[in-house]
């Protein structure tokens, strides 16, 4: 008997699924490093956020497009994600107790969300289609 081509076949499906081991770990990887910038990019637009003066109109909705009424804020989480296209990223201030107007002592809340998140492999490998990161810190 020959056993050449029964070697072949098993290599062959070792190495398909090595592969998708190897893209699996690889897809899961990249998907913790962009939740962990997007936390990042909410933990340093809530600590601009509690720190700027007359913060009202809560929640506000901040892109990278946006020309919205606190850029300082927007240039915080924006420049915070990094190697990411950020024209899917959208970041919301909200004021945890309620108010829309921060007051001294309130809870602040930025959540950073990634939409259109896509894998390398989509057909194989689906993480999910949205990525968030929040971040909260009491307003002084």
């Amino acid at each position: 008997m020959n056993g050449k081509g029964q070697t072949t076949v098993e290599t062959a499906i070792s190495i398909i699924l090595l592969f998708l081991l190897v893209f699996g770990i690889t897809e899961f990887g990249r998907a913790m490093y962009i939740k962990n910038c997007l936390n990042n990019a909410a933990r340093a637009g809530v600590r601009q956020a509690v720190v700027t003066r007359n913060l009202s109109g809560l929640p506000i909705s901040i892109t990278s497009a946006s020309d919205g009424g606190y850029p300082d804020i927007q240039t915080k989480v924006i420049n915070s994600l990094f190697y990411m296209n950020t024209n899917n990223v959208t970041a919301t201030i909200e004021n945890i107790d309620g108010n829309s107007t921060a007051q001294p002592g309130d809870n602040l809340k930025v959540t950073v969300t990634l939409s259109n998140f896509t894998s390398f492999v989509p057909k194989l490998i689906t993480i999910g289609n949205t990525l968030i990161g929040s971040a909260s810190m009491r307003y002084e």
